[in-house]
This record gives structure tokens, sequence and C-alpha cells, in this order.
């Protein structure tokens, strides 16, 4: 199912990721604004509880699929690509059933504020992602204008359905309808794409589904894992501090992770290039591997000391008045975006390695010690003690991996260069929270007090340019320093 390579068709495939998760992120975030508003901080604190527990369950269902079936589909031939995506299909269709019938059971014992409608239609959604997977085809083929297509249809569908429940006052249960409506369409148009080509159809096949399980098992946890130190804050404060609180947190957090969100367009392409160079270029990856991080997260850290000052107007303006309280759950949260640009690179450069359990021991501490601290701070500390926690356990995770001999080297080797710009940003997030004046001319006075002084410091460098251009001609990956 892939072509040949060439690097404007890289470039190209480059631009199209990035178009695709700003529709698909950016318009999550623009609907959650509107659920946000529509619903009220308590049934919005219940809507994000239930979204949540969801996020678990479905990575659990996905069961890592997607990388692994991009690196099957690369490895064969037309008519053996075809027989995976069949069973990928099955398999898929198979495990979002059974974790929808988890999330009904689990759900109703769980979280029963919620009710059983909301939570029985974010089951249904479950299954009608099923095919979603098949972005695993598009990605494989370079085809990345067709993610478009699907992050249009879901963002579209999920808009105008919540435009229609929200007309008809239907309140918590029509804001999780409307999110299936929009699981649903993407499911369909992913579907369609790929029949246009390709003749498949979800048939069980027992050897594909065990070479997926065998595989994926592992990035599946991992995932899992790391959602529970994004999350499981969401569900303690609900069931702890009451919905008001649980939408105050889901109010700054999911902003804060909008801007985590950053570094993911760059990871689809990073990954292949990170593999490549491990064969015989190690140290041209791990001079990569730096670079990225120094690029990450110099961007991030402005983000952070933009938002950290403007916080009060951000909150006010995209979420209303109402959610003012949520301002220092953005504050904390914010600087989650440094840990997701950083920990991006991190993942895939061990994925790239074949270091994936170091990755799934590294969560699974954290993810402990974030149920544990988070049962024991929330009861007291309230939703502001949860959003310390998920930043705490991230951070733990980074400073591990900076500790495991088979990774201590890149990691520290990646960090170091950035240190200098993240004691400038905490120096500027403190003084500006002291200083007197408007919070959004304080934003932008001190980002550009925070760029000018990372270029002093030389943080990103006239070379990197040169750099970020090589990194996108395949034909170099293999055997190219990268410097």
């Amino acid at each position: 199912m892939t072509d040949s390579l060439d690097a404007r068709r890289t470039a190209r495939a480059t631009g199209f990721a990035l178009l695709a998760t700003a529709l698909e992120k950016g318009g999550a975030m623009v609907l959650l604004l509107l659920i946000a508003r529509t619903l009220g901080a308590e049934d919005f604190g219940r809507y994000a509880a239930l979204m949540a527990l969801l996020a678990f369950v479905q990575l659990a269902a996905e069961l890592g699929q997607e990388p692994v079936l991009v690196r099957l589909l690369a490895q064969r031939s037309e008519a053996e690509a075809v027989t995976l995506v069949d069973g990928a299909l099955a398999l898929r269709l198979v495990c979002t059933t059974l974790g929808g019938v988890l999330l009904a059971v689990i759900g109703t014992r769980l979280l029963p504020t919620v009710g059983r409608v909301p939570i029985v239609l974010a089951a249904a959604g479950l299954v009608a992602a099923s095919a979603t997977g098949l972005r695993a085809v598009f990605r494989t083929e370079q085809r990345l204008e067709r993610l478009c297509v699907v992050a249009l249809a879901n963002v579209t569908t999920f808009g105008l359905a919540l435009a229609i429940a929200r007309a008809l006052g239907l309140g918590l249960a029509g804001a999780v309808a409307a999110w299936g409506s929009g699981q649903l369409a993407s499911s369909l148009a992913a579907f369609r794409l790929v029949r246009r080509e390709h003749p498949i159809r979800p048939r069980w096949r027992t050897t594909v589904a065990g070479t997926l399980a065998r595989s994926g098992w592992v990035l599946a946890l991992n995932a899992v894992l790391l959602t529970v130190t994004l999350r499981v804050g969401q569900l303690v404060v609900l069931r702890f501090a009451g919905a008001v609180e649980s939408g105050y947190l889901a109010a700054g957090s999911r902003l804060a992770e909008a801007f985590a969100l950053l570094p993911e367009a760059l990871m689809l392409v990073l990954l292949p290039v990170l593999s490549a160079y491990d064969v015989g270029a190690r140290d041209a990856q791990r001079a990569l591997s730096v670079r990225v991080v120094r690029w990450l997260g110099v961007l991030a850290l402005t983000v952070i000391v933009a938002v950290s000052l403007a916080a009060p107007t951000l909150v006010t303006a995209l979420f209303g008045a109402a959610y003012l309280p949520a301002t220092p759950a953005l504050r904390i949260s914010i600087w989650l975006a440094l840990l997701a640009a950083t920990g991006s690179v991190f993942t895939n450069l061990l994925i790239a390695r074949g270091l994936e359990r170091v990755l799934l021991g590294v969560n699974a501490l954290s993810s402990a010690l974030t149920i544990g601290l988070s049962l024991a701070v929330v009861p007291s500390c309230g939703f502001v003690g949860a959003a310390v926690v998920s930043l705490a356990a991230n951070l733990l995770t980074q400073v591990m991996l900076a500790t495991v001999r088979s990774t201590r080297l890149e990691i520290v080797a990646c960090i170091r260069p950035l240190l200098p710009s993240v004691l400038v940003a905490v120096v500027l997030v403190v003084a500006g929270m002291w200083c007197p004046g408007p919070p959004l001319a304080l934003a932008a006075g001190g980002s550009l007090v925070f760029v000018a002084t990372s270029a002093a410091l030389g943080a990103i460098g006239a070379d990197d340019w040169t750099i970020a251009r090589r990194v996108l001609a395949p034909s170099r990956f293999v055997g190219t320093r990268p410097d």
C-alpha cells in the first residue's frame, strides 16, 4: 500500500498533518468551549468526568492498533495489506463493543450523578468510532489529506448535532449524543475513503488479531497509564469535591492540554525519521532529538509565559465569568505543555529504539502515584490539588527516564540545553503575576522578553533552520548527521 517517498511528498504530508491536527484538536476545543457555556460548571464537570472515564476505556479498546498497523502495512504486499485491514477492522469492532459494555457497567457505578442515559450514549459513541483505525492506511500511504477529511467530518457533524441539542435543551445527554455523532461520521468517512481503492470489510482473522494484540498491548497500556496522570483527577474531584469543582478543573486543564497538543503533528513525521536513524546512525538520532526538544521546548515555554500571565482574561473570555475560579488550574496545568513537548520526543525516540517496556514501567509508577496522591490531596485541596498532582506525576515520568540506564544519556542530553530557558520562563511567570497591569499586556511583554532572552542564550541557532529542512529529505535520513 505504500509508494516510494520523496521530499516533496513528505513536505506535503507534513502540511496536511498540521492541518488535520488543527481541525481535529482545534475544532474539538471550540466545541468544548461551547459545551462548557451551554451546560454550566456543574453539568460540564459531569461531562468532563464521563469523557475522562471514556478515554481510559477507548484507549484500551484501541489496543495500540494504529501505530502497529502502520508498521505492518508498510512491510506487506497489497493483498496481504487488505487482509490485515479486514482483520484489524473486525478486531477493533469486537474490542469497542466489549469496551462499550464495560463503560456502561462501570460508569453507572462510578459516576452515579452523571445518569444512565449519557453513559449509554457514550458507550454507543465508542462503538461508532470503530473504523477510525483506518487512519493507519492514510498514514502508510502518506495521503494525510484524507486525515483532514475525516477530521472535518467529525467536527462538522459534532458541531451540527451539538447545535440541535442546544436548541432542544437536551443538556448533558445531548452533548454526549453530539460527540457520538461526530465519532460515527469520522468512521463512515474513513471507511468510504479506503473503500474507494481497497475492497475492505470487517472479517475476523485470528492470526491478524494475535499479531496486532501481541505488538500493540504495550503501547495501549502505556497510553492508558499516561491518561491516568492526566484524567484520573477529574474522576476523583467529581467524587470528593463535587461537579462544580470538576467543571473548574476541566476548564483549566483542558485548555492547557489544547496547547500541549502543539507537537502532535510533528510527531507523525518524526517517528519514521528517528526509526531510520536507529539503523547505524545513533549519534545522528540523538542530535536530532536534542534539537527537536529545544525547538518544541522554546515554543511551549513561550506559550506557558503568555497563558500564565493572561490566565484570568483567557478563562473569562473563553469559558465565561462563571469559570473565573478555574484560573489557578490553568496556571498550573499549562506547564504540561512543556512536558508534552519534551515527552512526545522521548516517547518516539524510545519507540524507535524498541524500548516501549521502559515506558511501560515508568508510566505504571507514575500512574500509581497519581491515583494515590489524588485520593490523598483532592478531598482537602479540591481541583487545584488535582492539577498539582497531575503536573507532578508527569514531571516524575521524565525524571525517571533521566535516571534509567538505557535512556539516561539521551534524556539528559535533550533536557540540559533547555534548562536555562525553563529558568527564564519561571522567573518571568512569577514576576509577571506580581506586576500590576492588564493581563494581556503583561502576557505580550513577558513573551517578548522570553523570546529575546532565549535567542540571546542560543536556544535557537541559525543552523536550526537548515537542519529543519534537511530532516524532511527522506533520502538523507540514514547515515546523515544533523549537525
